[in-house]
């Protein structure tokens, strides 16, 4: 029989291939692991995976890929041989195959001719999904119980493979990795991105990709090959679904190769489920063995992951579950709405009432949902269901919501929680106009308590709290949390009013209660309050603690997906950046955002001022362009609390200043929020007025602004605000600075250094620029301060001294273009011409030539080291260059071309 060497030989890697180290333990050759399986289905990069990472592990391998064709005893056994001969040597070279052996036979006489000893290797089967035939598993499952401890069986497959994997795991033989462990991480499909793309784009969209695509390689490479720009990249991220037509074209493929027709209906009706389990799909589903059908849909490479392997519950990949709620339109309506109602009963009888509401909505039966959302209000509010709760009241209507007073309550509180003020003040006009009715006042305690929530937004302490004393003196009938939620109103109101101990004491006393009656959101707003309350007395490391509970909390009780979590994020990324740790802060931003990912980016305006901010201390000015776009889209789009709108605006001027747009700057003056002085008891009103001062200094005002600082001044003295008193002073050394005044403005910074012994601020004395040096240069030389602000003068004069100004960090003028006129002119040296260099390569060429590092090469890119040791090999081998030095060489004569020397 002829062979086709192609089979027996490791494929040809692309030009550009993400290297995979994370996953190196799976690899490890030893005599106790006698199998590795790579299961996954289609586009997740196994194959490239096994030739990528084992020349880079220094592994010898065998390589040996199957077709249909294969599914045979003789041919499986042809080309078996065939590939155990590329690793032995004579004498051990397997015999010819016997005409009457079967599989087993065959087998068992080649082990026996294998050496006892030999280096560790591996055997790679790749597409082992295709061998079905019942002699050939047998075979191979006999081959694992009986193969030399120094071959390890590597199998690369879609299906789970039949070779008793089940015994091989509970004896520790059996190294997997699956799906969830081939999909991308943020790193990888940052490199993806890195090695493809011309332009960067946001993490933001790069986090927001990898959720909805869930680290799939191929949808990730849809992505990479269909964008130019990088406002592109964002608008097919937000396309980026399983009934794409490009997707639901490959997932009917699929589907029609992989199962029959009656199978294609069962797999459907499945798809109304989020996540199922054998249990639940009794209950939905109608027919047979649907626990083994649901297993054959595993073994067919479908896309079902299994997120705890401990547990009976599965999920579909995102994007195939997406494309199986579209192919829905083939069942007809009656059978869909029929699903949706079994599925809703099924949840709310397995005690899930979030599921059991969704399903009910998709059902689109009004009596179900305002059934559902009357008798599960407390519970679904509880856990932060806003987003759902509010397509349910779109559904039923504002006419049948103002008619039911339990309705009507949850309506307010859904309005306030998604920022649509306007509309929780139209519930409370509901509310007032039918409070007489005896079955509207026994929530009088609930109502008064809503009240006094918007009142607080509305920036009203002095309303909101009397309301919450009404709340607390009447009993709650409906919402058992009210008089918690009440007290925490009250905290909230003295914390506005800058009375902050007060506010302290209260919250403490919410923290002990909500523990109590393990309320999980309210105990975590009571760590997050208790953290600005902190911040606000410069206490930044008690706050930085108080998060960290919080967090344990949350990993503890599994409440990631709270919208509430958001908050906790974001307060952390706020420390973050005032302790210049970046990249952690700039993590904990993109977690805040991943948590409301499905409730709508208005919600994520914090995170982006963040960003914006992590970006412009980097001096990375297209990244911050992009943050700052899309925080004054989502600014434009909605009503926010002064807080929000404050620390944006602080954003925006430190932009404009950095851009120099004196016109944005007065533009924003005339549309801003006023500076109320005698209202800025506490960090928001603060950040407002001190915005102002800022404003009027770039505008050359600063009489003005000094006198908005003095005010300022006089209430963080009175109120103990001590951090907004250290941003103060350093905003009034700014004035003088501009005015000319050097000396007064190092006597202010020298007071900022001083209050920062206590606050440790960082991020808020960079924000200076170059005065900043100037200033700490004067004040070290005036043997004016003490040991511990000196100490902080120098960190802060070295950490200046590295910041990048927009403009000054280094950009890549290695475009197609200007490689393909280099390549084109005829003093170019041969080899570039005969083994050209990738764009990629290009750019780490001219960067050598720079004298970067290969540790700052990689964070120039956005790639990991390891990727960038690669590529560096790659263009030594292609240009027979050994050391640094003659890469330097070749480049400067290369980049001269570009001068036109």
């Amino acid at each position: 029989m002829p062979l086709l060497r192609e089979k027996l030989k490791a494929p040809l890697l692309p030009l550009s291939v993400v290297a995979r180290p994370r996953l190196n333990d799976h690899f490890v050759l030893n005599d106790r692991v006698r199998l590795l399986v790579v299961q996954a289905p289609s586009g997740y990069g196994k194959t490239t995976l096994l030739a990528e990472r084992l020349p880079a592990l220094e592994q010898e391998a065998a390589w040996l890929r199957f077709d249909q064709r294969d599914n045979q005893p003789v041919r499986f056994l042809t080309y078996w041989r065939e590939a155990l001969n590329t690793l032995l040597e004579a004498p051990y070279v397997l015999s010819p195959m016997t005409d009457d052996a079967d599989c087993v036979e065959q087998l068992e006489r080649w082990l026996g001719e294998l050496p006892e000893q030999r280096s560790a290797c591996r055997l790679v089967v790749d597409e082992f999904e295709h061998l079905t035939h019942p002699d050939i598993l047998a075979g191979v499952a006999h081959w694992l119980r009986h193969q030399p401890l120094w071959l390890t069986l590597t199998v690369a497959s879609r299906s789970h493979p039949a070779l008793g994997l089940a015994s091989l795991r509970l004896r520790g033989e059996l190294e997997e990795i699956d799906l969830q462990g081939l999909a991308f991480d943020s790193e990888e499909a940052q490199t993806l991105c890195a090695e493809q793309l011309s332009f960067p784009p946001t993490r933001v969209s790069l986090e927001r990709a990898l959720r909805r695509s869930g680290g799939w390689i191929m949808a990730l490479n849809w992505l990479v090959e269909r964008t130019t720009t990088r406002a592109g990249f964002d608008a097919l991220v937000e396309r980026l679904n399983g009934s794409h037509p490009d997707f639901v074209a490959w997932f009917d493929e699929l589907l029609a190769a992989a199962l029959p027709p009656e199978e294609r209906e069962l797999i459907l009706q499945l798809g109304v489920l989020e996540r199922f389990s054998p249990e639940l799909m009794a209950r939905l589903l109608e027919g047979e063995r649907l626990t083994q059908r649901l297993e054959a849909f595993a073994q067919a490479g479908l896309f079902i992951e299994r997120p705890d392997p401990h547990a009976q519950w599965f999920r579909f990949q995102r994007l195939f579950g997406e494309y199986l709620r579209h192919r829905r339109h083939e069942l007809s309506l009656a059978t869909q709405r029929a699903l949706h109602q079994r599925a809703s009963h099924a949840w709310l009888a397995l005690n899930d009432p979030i599921m059991a509401l969704r399903q009910a909505i998709l059902s689109e039966d009004l009596d179900d949902v305002s059934s559902l959302i009357v008798t599960q209000g407390p519970v679904l509010i509880g856990r932060g269901a806003y987003a759902l709760l509010a397509q349910g009241f779109t559904l039923l209507g504002e006419p049948r919501l103002s008619m039911d007073p339990k309705l009507t309550l949850l309506y307010g509180w859904v309005s306030h929680a998604q920022f649509q003020f306007d509309v929780a003040t139209r519930v409370i006009g509901w509310i007032e106009a039918q409070l007489s009715a005896q079955e509207w006042q026994a929530l009088h305690s609930e109502f008064a308590t809503l009240r006094a929530q918007l009142a607080i937004n509305q920036g009203n302490a002095e309303l909101a709290a009397p309301l919450a004393e009404q709340a607390l003196a009447q009993p709650a009938r409906y919402l058992a949390s009210t008089p918690l939620t009440a007290t925490a109103i009250l905290s909230e109101a003295r914390f506005v009013l800058g009375y902050l101990e007060e506010s302290l004491q209260r919250v403490r006393e919410v923290e002990r209660q909500a523990r109590q009656r393990n309320d999980h959101q309210l105990l975590l707003w009571s760590y997050c309050h208790q953290s600005e309350t902190l911040v606000a007395q410069g206490r930044l490391q008690a706050a930085y603690d108080i998060q960290e509970r919080a967090f344990a909390h949350i990993e503890r009780a599994e409440l990631e997906h709270l919208p509430i979590a958001e908050f906790l994020y974001r307060i952390r990324s706020q420390v973050l950046w005032e302790w210049h740790r970046l990249d952690e802060a700039e993590q904990a931003a993109l977690n805040g955002i991943a948590v409301l990912d499905n409730q709508g980016e208005r919600w994520t305006l914090q995170c982006h001022i963040q960003l914006a901010k992590i970006a412009q201390s980097r001096g990375d000015q297209a990244q911050c362009a992009d943050h700052i776009r899309r925080l004054r889209k989502i600014l434009a789009e909605g009503d926010y609390h002064i807080d929000w709108v404050a620390n944006a605006h602080a954003t925006l001027l430190a932009w404009w200043q950095s851009t120099n747009d004196r016109d944005a700057i007065e533009r924003w003056r005339q549309e801003a929020p006023a500076p109320l002085t005698e209202h800025a008891t506490n960090h928001f009103s603060q950040c407002n007025v001190r915005n102002h001062a800022r404003a009027l200094t770039l505008l050359g005002h600063y009489a003005e602004a000094r006198e908005l600082l003095n005010t300022l001044e006089e209430q963080t003295q009175r109120l103990g605000l001590i951090t907004d008193a250290n941003r103060n002073q350093i905003c009034l050394a700014a004035v003088a600075w501009h005015e000319g005044s050097t000396e007064q403005a190092a006597q202010h910074l020298q007071k900022a250094l001083a209050l920062a012994s206590r606050t440790a601020l960082v991020g808020s004395f960079l924000r200076l620029g170059k005065p900043l040096g100037e200033l700490l240069g004067q004040l070290n030389t005036s043997g004016q301060l003490n040991s511990l602000e000196q100490a902080r003068a120098e960190r802060l004069l070295a950490l200046a001294s590295r910041q990048k100004e927009f403009g000054s960090a280094r950009r890549l003028m290695l475009d197609e273009t200007v490689i393909a006129d280099i390549v084109a002119r005829p003093d170019v040296p041969e080899l570039i011409r005969t083994s050209p260099l990738t764009r990629r390569e290009w750019q780490i060429l001219g960067l050598i030539h720079a004298g970067l590092s290969n540790e700052q090469i990689a964070e120039q890119l956005s790639v990991a080291p390891t990727t960038i040791k690669t590529h560096i090999r790659s263009l030594y081998q292609k240009q027979n260059i050994r050391r640094r030095d003659e890469a330097i060489a070749l480049a400067g004569q290369l980049l001269a071309h570009i001068q036109g020397e």
